[in-house]
């Protein structure tokens, strides 16, 4: 019996399906990356024919669609004849808001294997990633060109559900020049060029990183507005711009390092300069949220943490930026504005 007489599900019934989460995450990301949302959008198709047109093992995709449908992104309409879901429709690759790039660097070894030694990292309050990886991630996706390409545009994926709200937010046409540090592939710093067409743009990363940048650049239209800029935010001499982003940064690190980036950007801004945070906000205890979630996942992977509004305040003023205002998105990334007075 799976349900109480009210009709809701047991709570052991509830823990089940909780304790097998991790089956789910696999399941989504083995569909993202054999593209099974791109190839069904045309319409229905037979397990079968999907299998021959993949090239893989027609029982084992089967037996994943079938899954599919416990996790919601497939459905059968026929016979071993399956469709997408609305909900995958997210997985695939050419919708606005896709999150397939995102399922598979959720469920790739870069966060998987760490995260199977989430007690160790509980027992120690430090991440996992050297031992369950055997160096640090940054440095694993240097080494690993694959997976760092999956999670860059992974968090392109991430920086299109903000952009659109930062840009209607915020009004960057007074900035002569925006620079993102640490912006990746540019995806959020590409929007707000888009959207204000006066401005020049910056973007500083990790020289591996922008090696995947300048194509994203080109194709839109904006590589001769944007200067790739290639360094570490925890050296001197970073680019100086009228106005920054940092766009989930901050809680790749702990409060020291934290420090050291927002001094340095301090150092290199002109008097005036803004600096636009976009990160999520830990609510108190009493209001449900993923962000708790999260802030496992950074203590996990880099020794980070997700932070309260007192937290972020205390980390602008030990580097003398000023806070001007916390402003919230639909997306639930926060807008943090402050300023070098």
């Amino acid at each position: 019996m799976d349900k109480t007489p009210g009709g809701t599900p047991f709570p052991t019934q509830l823990l089940y399906e909780r304790i097998g989460g991790y089956w789910h995450t696999q399941v989504i990301g083995a569909a993202a990356r054999l593209g099974i949302a791109d190839l069904l959008a045309r319409g229905p198709r037979s397990s079968d024919a999907l299998a021959a047109e993949l090239g893989i093992s027609p029982d084992g995709l089967y037996r994943l669609l079938r899954g599919g449908i416990t996790v919601g992104i497939f459905q059968e309409v026929g016979a071993r004849t399956f469709a997408l879901t609305p909900m995958g429709e997210g997985l695939r690759s050419d919708v606005p808001g896709s999150l397939r790039e995102i399922a598979i660097s959720q469920s790739d070894r870069s966060h998987w294997l760490p995260w199977g030694q989430l007690t160790e990292a509980i027992r120690t309050g430090k991440s996992t990633v050297r031992e369950a990886l055997g160096t640090d991630i940054w440095e694993h996706f240097a080494r690993h060109p694959e997976e760092a390409g999956h999670f860059a545009r992974a968090m392109g994926n991430l920086s299109a559900l903000v952009a659109h709200e930062l840009t209607q937010q915020v009004d960057f046409s007074p900035f002569a020049h925006v620079a993102d540090i640490g912006g990746s592939q540019g995806a959020l710093l590409a929007q707000v060029l888009r959207a204000n067409p006066s401005c020049r743009g910056i973007l500083f990363d990790l020289p591996h990183v922008l090696e995947g940048a300048r194509a994203p650049l080109e194709a839109q239209g904006l590589a001769g507005r944007v200067e790739l800029v290639k360094g570490s935010f925890f050296e001197p001499g970073l680019p100086a711009a009228e106005a920054y982003l940092l766009k989930h940064i901050l809680h790749d690190w702990d409060d020291g390092a934290a420090t050291t980036l927002l001094r340095n950007l301090h150092a290199a801004a002109p008097a005036g300069a803004r600096l636009f945070v976009l990160e999520l906000v830990m609510p108190d205890n009493q209001t449900p949220s993923p962000v708790p979630l999260l802030d496992l996942n950074m203590l996990v992977l880099v020794d980070g943490r997700e932070r309260t509004v007192p937290e972020f305040q205390a980390l602008l003023t030990q580097t003398s930026w000023e806070l001007v205002g916390i402003r919230p998105t639909q997306a639930g990334t926060c807008i943090i504005e402050a300023v070098k007075r």
